[in-house]
């Protein structure tokens, strides 16, 4: 071997580079390739290997990835050549660097010496991660070995371990109430808004490099450098809930929303719209709509307020009526006599509910919609939403009209998802969408404990007895259908606003004839879940 100008150096990582090692000050070679084969002395015979040139050898098949040649100079071939494969594997694409110590003075006639390697791997990003072990190596048959042990790799792996590499992301996520990622296209009217609210959830990653058994499982945190982790946020929405109510969309043919609301919480559970929605915006949330007789609910709020009805209070329910100047008519033009509230209520009757209204002061409505947030303006963090615009009527015909819920009165499914929560948590829940972030807006004040009973009470009668009757096998649903006209009234949108325990929802199907389409929407939903 000629001293020049290049020294060993010892490296592996993606490429088979010529790989060797420092040994002492400085160890040379000329440039060519070492000679193969051992080395001759004087009188031909073969010269013994030394030590330092085995470590060598033995480090530098490592850092090349050649397990096999490194192991065949150990003294125990297998568990090393295994070991050493493990840890190539477990360590991919990642230097691996080693500096040999000088040799030391070996006794006279001694079987064993030890050689200190300083090691380093470059982990990806250029972070190098260096310790020292020791190559110990001995004699048999003449030749030296080095002797196995897990130690060389490391000095805290033990037998039949080896070592593994691993990134610690540091992003943040968004997720889901069950704590899961939030898969792409889930909700998309919804995340979309929240991606643009919340930003990219960017956090600084970290990574950890374990001792882990021959079956890969983690035996020991040998080195870590710990993520800088950004904030995850986690979204209200139930992916049970939300993948029942995209399917029951998806099933109408014109334009159909669904929200859902959890009554206790303020919650979202679910906002879904089908393609011809999407096709119209963010519909469920934002956009305003005649609500027909699910505004029946505020109608008998302001009734039973004001002390004119109770639930068991006898009205007309003619086929059709001339109230004032307007003239109203049932769905078919069907008619009851005289029914009470309940009855009317249950079979959505709009002479009575006209009539109604038509006798209550020109607030009235305005002030009944507030217990049910119709008239609040909510922030929710990630989204934009509107609740409903219920004016003052000065005359008797606008009364009549907004009693039944046309003319001015104009609401969102949002808010008719939280009217309905509004009845079965007794007052309007402040909605939420994220679960760290609140809501601006006041709560509304709770309704009368006289006027609850009685609305839940008729709103069970919908169901089991009134116009939606296909839900009665769905045992504890309440609920209020509505038929609204719009446009120049020969086409009418179709509603249900309901609740069932801690579920309460709204489901809208524009320009969907008649409310019968809204119901079958919710069997769906009811029966997806």
């Amino acid at each position: 071997m000629k001293t020049g100008t290049k020294r060993w150096v010892l490296a592996g990582g993606g490429t088979a580079a010529v790989a060797a090692v420092v040994v002492g000050a400085l160890l040379v070679w000329s440039g060519g390739e070492p000679a193969a084969g051992p080395a001759r002395g004087t009188a031909g015979r073969p010269e013994r290997v030394s030590p330092a040139e085995v470590a060598r050898q033995f480090m530098t098949a490592v850092a090349t990835g050649q397990a096999a040649q490194a192991a065949a100079l150990t003294d125990a071939a297998d568990a090393a050549g295994a070991a050493i494969t493990r840890t190539k594997q477990g360590m991919p694409g990642i230097g691996f660097h080693a500096r040999l110590a000088p040799e030391p003075a070996a006794p006279a006639g001694g079987t064993g010496t030890s050689i200190d390697a300083d090691v380093t791997w470059t982990l990806p990003g250029g972070a190098p991660l260096a310790y020292r072990t020791t190559v110990d190596l001995r004699l048999v048959d003449d030749t030296w070995r080095v002797a196995w042990s897990p130690t060389l790799l490391h000095p805290r792996l033990t037998e039949g371990q080896s070592l593994a590499y691993g990134a610690l992301p540091g992003d943040g996520a968004l997720l889901d109430r069950t704590g899961a990622p939030v898969a792409e296209g889930f909700a998309p009217v919804v995340m979309g808004s929240v991606r643009r609210a919340v930003g990219p959830l960017t956090g600084t990653p970290g990574w950890r490099v374990t001792a882990v058994d021959a079956a890969g499982a983690p035996a020991a945190v040998l080195h870590e450098q710990p993520p800088q982790v950004a904030p995850s946020v986690t979204v209200t929405l139930d992916p049970a809930t939300q993948s029942a109510a995209q399917a029951a969309v998806d099933g109408v043919g014109q334009a159909a929303v669904l929200v859902a609301v959890q009554p206790s919480t303020g919650e979202l559970l679910a906002v879904a719209q089908n393609a011809v929605a999407d096709g119209q915006g963010p519909i469920a949330l934002q956009n305003f709509f005649e609500p027909g007789s699910t505004f029946k609910v505020v109608t008998a709020t302001a009734a039973l307020t004001a002390g004119t009805a109770n639930a068991d209070t006898p009205l007309d329910c003619p086929g059709a009526a001339t109230i004032g100047t307007r003239r109203i008519t049932n769905e078919d033009s069907f008619e009851l006599g005289a029914v009470p509230m309940r009855r009317a209520f249950a079979a959505s009757c709009n002479t009575s509910f006209g009539k109604l209204a038509a006798d209550l002061p020109a607030d009235a409505l305005p002030t009944a919609a507030a217990y049910f947030g119709l008239m609040s303006d909510f922030t929710v963090a990630g989204i934009t939403t509107n609740t409903g615009k219920v004016p003052a009527a000065g005359s008797t015909a606008a009364r009549v009209e907004a009693g039944i819920g046309q003319g001015e009165v104009l609401t969102t499914p949002f808010g008719m998802a939280l009217a309905a929560a509004t009845v079965a948590q007794g007052r309007t829940p402040v909605p939420r969408l994220l679960r760290d972030t609140p809501t601006e807006g006041r709560q509304p004040p709770a309704l009368p404990g006289g006027v609850v009973t009685a609305l839940r009470s008729m709103m069970a009668e919908v169901v089991t007895g009134g116009t939606a009757r296909e839900l009665a096998g769905f045992a504890g649903v309440r609920g209020k259908t509505g038929t609204a006209q719009f446009g120049d009234g020969t086409r009418s949108h179709g509603w249900f606003m309901g609740y069932r325990g801690d579920l309460a929802f709204s489901v809208l199907v524009v320009d969907g004839g008649s409310s019968k389409v809204a119901v079958g929407a919710t069997a769906a939903f009811l029966g997806g879940l």
